[in-house]
């Protein structure tokens, strides 16, 4: 007859309270909030209002926006006073006082060109102001994933250290058997020391990731976090064929980038119409101190810009040459960006798939053999070494599963970095 050594019920509870008491995991009483796509959005809000970098490049867009409103059509008007110097006939006869006012003709042309480079730095800071935003999203978003697994992780390795205490357990009532195995217990408490050390190192990385997130969203760096939870399996993967149609519109690098090729494209254009000459017209009047009203001359001016017709090659030539070379870059980073793209999206898929295959097929075979091997180990008919061996395999499957969850949302993340949503500023 075989003698079964099983823990009672009432001992089990007592090691699950007593190891949560001992680790300090508060944090796994509980309720895990969800890291979903709603929570997500929240933390990327929080971010974009708080930090300043998003702060900084607002300030500097809304100054491109006022230096829209600042280019104008007229010059500012000219006005002279001078008085003469000369004998008193002379200046009786020719005036000792003399007014002028001058002002220079708008040069329409010339007033769009400026226009149309001030409203292309404007929306190249819109640009940055949006990739600047972009970048925290995705760092916030990547780090509450990590902060999840992890605490997924510690949920997991925490069921691990109390089924190996309730092993423990077990192993010290099997020494009453005059020819049980010694070494047993001995061996668990080994592999309970090893799961303490697994667990405590996790949870000083909880505190680093979450003392991170305090810090890049603007919180004071000992504000809790919540327990947060991964979704159950990996979700739909965008295609990517539709990800790459959005992407020269969507991405704020491209973006910024075709809105320095605008503004080299304005700046020709506005050295073009510098060429032309610039017309004022003016009035020169003299008058005699005495009161009396001399002489009036109306006239019109003219600049000569031929005289610095090499200097103006020179510049038309320079914003030609930022023009291509800032059209070349569009094209370099574009074929960068739908490298990537096509990097983060394989790697989603492949995430997605392996999550998928040990969830349905992995860990339930797991499963499975560690509750025959415990039940055979419990019957003396294996040793305790393949009851161990076939949890670790299980707890393995089960924490490998879990890293592919999180992978799958972290390239999400680094997809949408790089394809990301309509933006509302």
């Amino acid at each position: 007859m075989t003698t079964r050594w099983i823990l009672p019920a009432w001992m089990a509870r007592a090691i699950v309270l007593i190891a949560f008491g001992a680790l300090g995991l508060t944090a796994c009483a509980q309720t895990p909030r969800l890291l979903d796509t709603d929570y997500l959005e929240s933390l990327r809000a929080e971010v974009r209002t708080n930090h300043p970098s998003v702060a900084a490049a607002r300030a500097r867009l809304l100054a491109a926006e006022v230096g829209v409103r600042a280019v104008r059509l007229w010059e500012d008007p000219l006005a002279g006073l001078g008085v003469m110097a000369a004998e008193h006939n002379k200046r009786r006869d020719d005036g000792d006082i003399i007014v002028l006012a001058e002002q220079a003709l708008p040069r329409r042309k010339l007033y769009e060109a400026r226009k149309a480079r001030a409203t292309a730095e404007r929306s190249l800071f819109e640009a940055e102001t949006r990739s600047a935003a972009l970048s925290l999203e995705t760092l916030v978003a990547q780090a509450a994933v990590e902060l999840a697994l992890v605490d997924e992780m510690l949920a997991i390795q925490t069921s691990q250290w109390v089924w190996l205490e309730s092993m423990a357990a077990n192993a010290r009532e099997k020494l009453k058997d005059p020819m049980a195995n010694a070494s047993e217990p001995l061996r668990i408490e080994s592999e309970v020391a090893q799961e303490r050390q697994k667990i405590d190192s996790a949870q000083r990385q909880r505190v680093r990731l979450v003392q991170q997130l305090n810090i890049l969203l603007g919180r004071p760096a000992e504000s809790p976090w919540p327990v947060l939870r991964l979704e159950e399996s990996a979700s739909l993967t965008p295609g990517l064929t539709g990800e790459l149609s959005r992407l020269v519109a969507a991405n704020p690098l491209l973006q910024a980038m075709l809105n320095t090729a605008n503004i080299a494209k304005s700046e020709i254009e506005v050295v073009k119409r510098e060429r032309s000459p610039a017309f004022s017209v003016g009035v020169e009047s003299s008058l005699y101190s005495g009161g009396d009203f001399r002489q009036a001359i109306v006239g019109a001016r003219m600049t000569l810009p031929w005289l610095n017709n090499s200097i103006y090659r020179a510049n038309s030539e320079r914003a030609r040459q930022k023009q291509l070379a800032a059209e070349r870059d569009v094209e370099a980073l574009d074929r960068k960006l739908r490298g990537e793209a096509v990097g983060a999206h394989t790697e989603a898929e492949t995430a997605a798939h392996q999550a998928g295959t040990i969830a349905t097929e992995v860990i339930p075979r797991a499963v499975k053999a560690a509750e025959s091997t415990q039940n055979a180990w419990i019957s003396s008919k294996a040793s305790l070494l393949d009851v161990l061996e076939s949890q670790r395999s299980l707890l393995n499957a089960r924490l490998e599963e879990r890293r592919f969850v999180a992978a799958h949302r972290a390239a999400l993340e680094t997809l949408r970095s790089i394809v990301p949503p309509p933006y509302s500023p």
